[in-house]
């Protein structure tokens, strides 16, 4: 069997001032899979966020052991290897943005690890077609959409060519449409080129097509499985205060009202439950 591409092994970290400690996350464990979809739900403060910068070595556990594609975190030799494999988006895309023209804002990254000239125009190409975004590349960023800023991050980052793509609230800022437009692009992404992608999010409806999901509390994972299995228990989220989606609340409201409904995540599962129930 295949060992995992992220192993967290009783990891803990706090953030250290002169006048407290504030626990980012305490004993966690967990393991994803190369080529996993993976969601990271939580109220703020519950560890998510932390988390994500532990995986590329922003911040290094306290306790623990963390390996990325057996890489060791802590080690200092692998940094340059480590932060070339994760690669991660951030939920203000102007934040990420480095030059006043398109492409120019994606060669950032592979000119910074020293990539060749001729490489870096292919990787540049590449990027750009696979969120969509060739026809804009000599535009300048700040006349684009929050959708199509967060799809340039999104390419500045692939550009490097990550094995990890870590979207930490990526889709927070952005409406309805804009947040299915990158959810998009980024499925597309895993399904096609094999990216394996961690989506830190406080919508519950984007964790419904993931692999696995897991669930931060207080700094540890209290729940993880697959979007059924973490959704069908109630009294986690609830211990966790989160929400499940809309059509798992109605059926769950259903149930305690005595109609006999079987787990929904989408509205279409729950209106064919409905239907079959009359």
């Amino acid at each position: 069997m295949e060992n995992p591409l992220i192993s967290v092994k009783n990891a803990s970290f706090a953030y250290k001032s002169a006048d407290e400690t504030t626990v980012g996350v305490q004993d966690l464990s967990l393991e994803i899979d190369r080529g996993e979809f993976c969601v990271v739900l939580g109220h703020n403060g519950s560890g998510k966020s932390t988390f994500a910068k532990l995986l590329n070595g922003f911040l290094l556990p306290d306790e623990g052991e963390i390996t990325v594609d057996g890489i060791n975190t802590r080690d200092e030799k692998r940094t340059y290897d480590l932060r070339s494999k994760v690669g991660m988006v951030f939920q203000n895309p102007d934040n990420q943005m480095v030059a006043s023209i398109i492409e120019d804002d994606v060669a950032f990254g592979p000119e910074n690890l020293g990539v060749p000239r001729e490489e870096i125009v292919k990787r540049v190409d590449d990027a750009l077609a696979a969120v969509g975004m060739t026809e804009y590349r000599t535009r300048t960023p700040h006349k684009l959409s929050g959708g199509q800023k967060q799809r340039v991050a999104i390419a500045a980052v692939l550009a490097m060519r990550p094995d990890v793509l870590i979207l930490d609230e990526s889709t927070a800022m952005l409406d309805p449409e804009g947040r299915k437009e990158v959810l998009g692009v980024v499925r597309e992404l895993n399904e096609k080129d094999g990216v394996t992608v961690i989506l830190i999010t406080h919508y519950m409806d984007e964790a419904i097509d993931a692999d696995k999901v897991f669930i931060f509390d207080r700094g540890r994972s209290v729940a993880s499985g697959t979007p059924r299995e973490v959704f069908g228990d109630e009294e986690v989220l609830r211990a966790a205060k989160l929400e499940p989606p809309i059509a798992t609340a109605v059926g769950f409201a259903l149930n305690r009202a005595g109609i006999e409904t079987p787990l929904c995540l989408t509205d279409e599962e729950l209106c064919e439950a409905i239907c079959k129930s009359k």
